[in-house]
């Protein structure tokens, strides 16, 4: 994503709010990313990431097909043409992550390494954004429902775990699984609500994407699993 000045503001780079100036900038950031794939190889890029690669017709460049969460998505060029195979509108936020994964992706396998947002190389700065965008908003909604947690997790495409009181894997995109848990509060301990990563997220996302990542499935979970 495009850098600003502070990256502390919790108006600032981290954020996806829908305001007039940072839709502007978010619409420059877009632009950006579409000249620069274009100018890559797609067939390598759709490799890289994990993701299907068709040669379009006509001397037409083609089509990357890949998911984000539990939703599937066209990328035509050479015009960069970005669709949903449900045929619904496609927020500005959602090309701008899939352009960068595609554009970042490096191929790596996964680790089967778990580690938090602060152990991924210069996580450990915006380790609180993180925690405020991603994971505490969370807690108020399901940390006293384990199942209601994974309940919304499968909804969202993702599949179980077998940590903590619950937990679940959730495919955000091909080669970048979420892994989430939570613990139960009692009368001693609050509950607290763990959102990790496999090591190789690295290889395909920007610390500022994996937290907009992270708030569009915060966002998604609590609106598919909210209780009283």
């Amino acid at each position: 994503m495009e850098k600003r000045k502070n990256m502390h503001d919790e108006e600032g780079t981290f954020g996806m709010r829908p305001h007039l100036k940072k839709q502007k900038n978010y619409r420059q950031t877009f632009d950006l990313a579409c000249q620069q794939l274009k100018g890559l190889d797609l067939r390598e890029r759709a490799e890289k990431g994990g993701v299907h690669f068709e040669k379009g017709p006509h001397g037409k460049k083609g089509r990357i097909s890949l998911d984000l969460f539990n939703a599937g998505y066209f990328v035509d060029f050479p015009d960069v043409l970005i669709t949903s195979t449900d045929k619904k509108v496609v927020s500005l936020v959602a090309k701008i992550v899939l352009l960068h994964y595609l554009i970042k992706a490096d191929g790596r396998p996964l680790s089967h390494q778990l580690i938090p947002y602060k152990e991924i190389p210069g996580g450990m700065l915006y380790a609180g954004v993180f925690a405020r965008r991603a994971v505490e908003p969370l807690i108020p909604v399901f940390g006293q429902s384990p199942e209601a947690f994974l309940d919304a997790g499968f909804r969202l495409g993702g599949r179980k775990a077998e940590y903590g009181d619950a937990s679940f894997v959730l495919p955000a995109l091909p080669r970048m699984p979420m892994t989430y848990i939570v613990w139960k509060g009692d009368e001693e301990f609050p509950a607290t609500i763990q959102l990790l990563f496999d090591k190789s997220v690295e290889g395909y996302l920007s610390l500022e994407d994996i937290v907009v990542v992270s708030e569009m499935a915060t966002s998604r979970l609590i609106a598919l699993g909210r209780v009283d």
